[in-house]
């Protein structure tokens, strides 16, 4: 068995791909294998800023056989009275260049017929693995795409090398003007020559002396041991979140840590500011001391040793220009009062839609007002829209236009100054993926809702890689929203409220994001269509059933009761306008005991659990039902009659969902 490796040299990458690269490379490898009909081991994917490497390990030396099966005449025609081959059979044996005795008889919904089964040897590996690799390269996706030279191939960023090594032996082929050989590159500053891999063993141990530590995992691992260590150095502590971790892993080959320092005198402004700054604008790692921020912060670079001290200076240096830019848009900002900047909104135009920041916040306003209705909420209605009526004015700011990702925690900091708690609060964490409080979650469904639906309205519907104003995430937060804090209001007379053009189109974006989100819940995919299936455009309500049916899932009982729900809905499906069901049409004892019971059946039910097992007598009713009464009987209106009363049967079972989907029955 034999291993190949294949390294995608590039210029630096952008560091926010790679977790997507990494899981195509891996998923678009083995399909092609599958297809290729080659046999291994494993697979493993690494990734640097200007590297990807794809190892396969236990390839067989030639792929599998290829059998094709090919359909001939029937056997009638096939065979002579005396069981002898005919010429029909025979010409068709010479056709597939077979022979008899890969023929075989076989039943199909036509009748017998004799079938070829053709035997085709596999070829060597190593002559399909060039063919192979530029399939995979090929078919990598990107959200944004380059081409560089003659071939106008398409990339993410350029290819300058290719290496293919199948064990010691190059597999050649040509990709975008790149001729594959056993050639790779190390370190761009610290071993910036060409560097021959002889075998495919020897790739790892030149590669690190050569500082590049190719696997993101070993090096993702070394930053965060070695950021805690000079942490502690100090007594501090990283503030280090998965994904700075993730995106300094990605922006070096070779991690060197460098603790640098800012003028204390910049600790005045807020916390918030300054770690945005850090994080966000320079992939810093700040750090704190005793709770507080401290005027310290650790720099992952590609480069150290020698150069450390050089790096250290000029990264102050920045930070400091950073910071005291930051100083002056906070003091300008503050000078002027959130409410006096409303007036302000009608100045800013909308993104992919029409109107101006003041039109989408009245819009937005009857949204919440809903929103309050629904939920009885009349105690903080005024503080809501006192914070609806502010939640945007932050855009207008020096501090926000020059940081947009601090949207929302700015309003929030410069309302604090004025406002109540309630308002400033909602302000503050209504941009967040989970708001903390109840203002801040109702101002961002309505939000979400709003953004989705104009966009729909305006034709702006994700499809494919392009979803370019990030609709797919707004509506997995606001089904997570929903979901989570159980939030019972439904989302289709707000669609009304927003005048949507397709109020079906958005409620199906909407769902197949719901779908991801209960999932991801880990409830099971059934049990998720099921209770998708519910009349209804309430998160809330779809989440509980669906959580309340995985609960159900796992009792003795659940299999017979689903059972009995499905066998209601598949002799009743196809019939509509039936009329009323009669009791005087009643022929059969059970049919007046199933009749009884559905009319007595309580018409509130606290919970969908009591309702369960206040429904569980009917699974041996049922049973008993369907083995003495005979429902599609010659006369109309006993059959009719009968089929009525199931259809009102299974009517019980609706607030579970579409029952039918449920896989677990007998």
């Amino acid at each position: 068995m034999r291993t190949f490796l294949l390294e995608i040299g590039t210029e630096e990458l952008p560091a926010g791909i790679f977790p997507n690269i990494i899981e195509q490379i891996e998923d678009k490898t083995k399909n092609l294998l599958d297809r290729y009909r080659i046999d291994y081991k494993d697979i493993e994917v690494f990734a640097t800023p200007r590297r990807l490497v794809l190892f396969i390990y236990g390839l067989e030396d030639i792929q599998r056989d290829e059998i094709k099966k090919v359909k001939g005449p029937p056997k009638n025609v096939s065979l002579d009275s005396n069981g002898h081959p005919t010429k029909a059979l025979l010409g068709f044996v010479e056709r597939q260049g077979c022979s008899i005795e890969d023929i075989k008889f076989e039943t199909t919904s036509q009748g017998e017929y004799a079938f070829a089964y053709i035997r085709t040897g596999g070829r060597p590996v190593r002559d399909l693995l060039g063919q192979l690799s530029k399939e995979l390269i090929s078919s990598l996706e990107f959200q944004r795409n380059m081409y560089w030279e003659d071939t106008k191939f398409l990339f993410s960023r350029p290819i300058r090398w290719l290496l293919s090594l199948l064990d010691d032996e190059v597999i050649s082929f040509e990709l975008a003007g790149v001729k594959s050989d056993r050639y790779t590159y190390g370190h761009r500053f610290l071993a910036p020559g060409p560097l021959e891999i002889k075998a495919v063993e020897d790739y790892k141990d030149t590669l690190r002396s050569s500082f590049v530590m190719f696997d993101h995992r070993e090096r993702r691992d070394y930053i965060l041991k070695e950021v805690e260590k000079r942490a502690y150095e100090i007594q501090a502590k990283p503030i280090l979140t998965e994904d700075l971790l993730n995106e300094v892993t990605f922006l070096v080959e070779f991690p060197f840590i460098i603790l640098g320092e800012f003028s204390r005198e910049f600790l005045e402004i807020p916390r918030e500011i300054l770690t945005t700054v850090m994080i966000h604008h320079q992939r810093y790692i700040p750090l704190e001391k005793d709770g507080s921020l401290y005027n310290g912060f650790i720099i992952v670079s590609n480069m150290g040793d020698k150069a450390e001290e050089n790096i250290r200076r000029g990264n102050e240096r920045v930070i400091s220009a950073r910071f005291s830019d930051a100083k002056f848009f906070y003091k300008r900002d503050t000078s002027i009062p959130l409410k006096d900047r409303i007036k302000d909104l009608e100045k800013i135009s909308l993104p992919g839609e029409e109107g101006t920041l003041k039109d989408k916040v009245e819009r937005m306003r009857l949204v919440l007002n809903y929103l309050i209705d629904a939920l009885r909420l009349y105690d903080i209605k005024d503080d809501l829209n006192t914070a609806l009526d502010l939640c945007e004015t932050d855009r207008t700011t020096e501090m926000v236009k020059e940081f947009p990702e601090l949207h929302g925690i700015m309003g929030g900091i410069y309302a604090r100054l004025n406002e109540k708690e309630e308002v400033w609060k909602s302000i503050y964490y209504h941009e967040s993926e989970n708001p903390q409080v109840l203002g801040a979650k109702l101002l961002a469904i309505s939000e979400k809702m709003y953004d989705i639906v104009s966009h729909f309205n305006e034709g702006y519907i994700p499809s494919g890689s392009q979803d370019p104003y990030g609709l797919r995430k707004s509506a997995y937060t606001l089904v997570s929203l929903l979901g989570d804090n159980d939030i019972d209001v439904e989302l289709g007379p707000i669609m009304d409220i927003l005048e949507c053009k397709d109020k079906n189109e958005v409620w199906n974006f909407l769902t197949q994001r719901l779908y991801a989100y209960l999932l991801n819940r880990g409830i099971k995919r059934d049990l998720v269509e099921s209770a998708l299936g519910l009349d209804t455009t309430s998160v809330a309500k779809i989440t509980n059933t669906a959580l309340t049916l995985q609960k159900l899932s796992i009792k003795d009982s659940f299999p017979l009761f689903i059972t009995s729900a499905v066998r209601c809905y598949r002799i009743t499906k196809d019939v509509e306008d039936l009329p009323a069901c009669d009791p005087s049409y009643f022929q059969i004892e059970d049919e007046e005991n199933l009749y009884r019971f559905i009319k007595d059946f309580p018409k509130d039910m606290s919970s969908l659990e009591e309702r369960y097992e206040t429904l569980l007598p009917l699974v041996e009713m049922l049973d008993r039902f369907f083995k003495n009464v005979f429902v599609m009987v010659d006369d109309e209106k006993i059959r009719n009659n009968r089929l009525s009363l199931l259809k009102e049967t299974y009517r019980l079972f609706a607030p579970f969902g579409d029952l039918t989907k449920v896989e677990e029955r007998l």
